[in-house]
């Protein structure tokens, strides 16, 4: 009898047993929920757009020319001694600033040099100047003396004029423009020793 239901319960437990089996291994089975992937991200990037490079303007080399410097001192321009030859009376004026509109005025603009020599007994002057302005307007000066009267044997060209009952003498050689103004000169011969002396020290 103790025998029978010992079998009994064991065939129970081992029923039992064999029932929880299945059950665990039927959970084991049961599949995971799939997760959904997100959006891959693309490797593909978008190149961002690339700031447009703007050159700087190129200088434009200046096609307008300039005056060349010329810078003289007035002794040098005409020295003592030839100014004496030419009337003792004189001397150089070391005040003088040239009037605007008139040849000095001009030759100063044009960073060149003028000067004016002071009769000490009459108070009258002769003023000479010299530059080498731009081509252009070299050859406006030239344009314009030539309407006078040509002078041999100074320079290049030399015209002589008159404005006012004062002479004009303008010269032109090579890059230089040297012109010689005053009262005394009557013609281009009067002004003849000044002029050649101021020739000789241009370089």
């Amino acid at each position: 009898m103790n025998s029978i239901i010992q079998t009994r319960l064991r065939s129970t437990i081992l029923v039992a047993a064999l029932a929880a089996t299945v059950t665990l291994g039927l959970a084991g089975c049961v599949p995971e929920p799939k997760s959904t992937p997100g959006p891959t991200p693309s490797t593909s990037s978008v190149p961002s757009a690339s700031p447009s490079v703007v050159p700087s303007p190129t200088p434009t080399p200046s096609s307008t020319a300039s005056a060349t410097p010329t810078k003289i001192p007035c002794n040098t321009l005409v020295s003592a001694q030839v100014v004496y030859d030419f009337n003792p009376n004189f001397g150089l004026d070391n005040s003088f600033a040239p009037k605007a509109g008139t040849a000095g005025a001009s030759a100063v603009a044009d960073q060149g040099t003028a000067c004016s020599w002071l009769n000490q007994t009459s108070g009258d002057t002769f003023a000479i100047a010299v530059a080498r302005p731009a081509p252009p307007a070299l050859a406006s000066l030239k344009a314009t003396a030539a309407k006078g009267t040509a002078a041999s044997g100074l320079g290049d060209a030399a015209y002589f004029s008159t404005s006012g009952g004062v002479g004009r003498v303008d010269v032109f050689t090579g890059a230089y423009w040297l012109v010689a103004t005053s009262v005394y000169f009557g013609s281009a011969a009067d002004a003849n020793a000044l002029v050649t002396a101021a020739l000789g020290a241009l370089k």
